[in-house]
């Protein structure tokens, strides 16, 4: 768990049949354990106390599927959006949709 990863998921460093999953975030951590609790997924959890205050989660490999699906729901739950702004949000579909027509009707004419 060393390297530099954009995931928060890792072997587990002495067990080969468990998964870790981790959070920063005590809050993406609850929301990720309720989950796991509604699926009724065996884990452990460790709580990095000393270190950088991860939160831990110990899954069997048998149940990696299930507990990445989740790790996605808790993912998305939290995330930020692209664009934050709806006016440039929309701006920017606007545009997109205009210069699409622009390069249909050019397709269509050149023919």
């Amino acid at each position: 768990m060393d390297r530099f990863s954009y995931v928060n998921i890792s072997d587990h460093p002495t067990n080969r049949n468990k998964k870790v999953f981790y959070f920063k975030n005590h809050l993406h951590a609850n929301y990720f354990e309720n989950l796991l609790i509604e699926e009724k997924l065996w884990y452990e959890k460790q709580v990095d106390e000393e270190g950088d205050q991860k939160i831990y989660f110990g899954v069997k490999k048998q149940d990696y599927k299930r507990a990445m699906k989740l790790n996605y729901l808790t993912m998305g739950q939290y995330r930020k959006p692209f664009i934050p702004d709806a006016f440039f949000r929309y701006l920017l579909i606007s545009i997109s949709l205009i210069i699409l027509g622009l390069a249909v009707t050019g397709a269509l004419l050149s023919n």
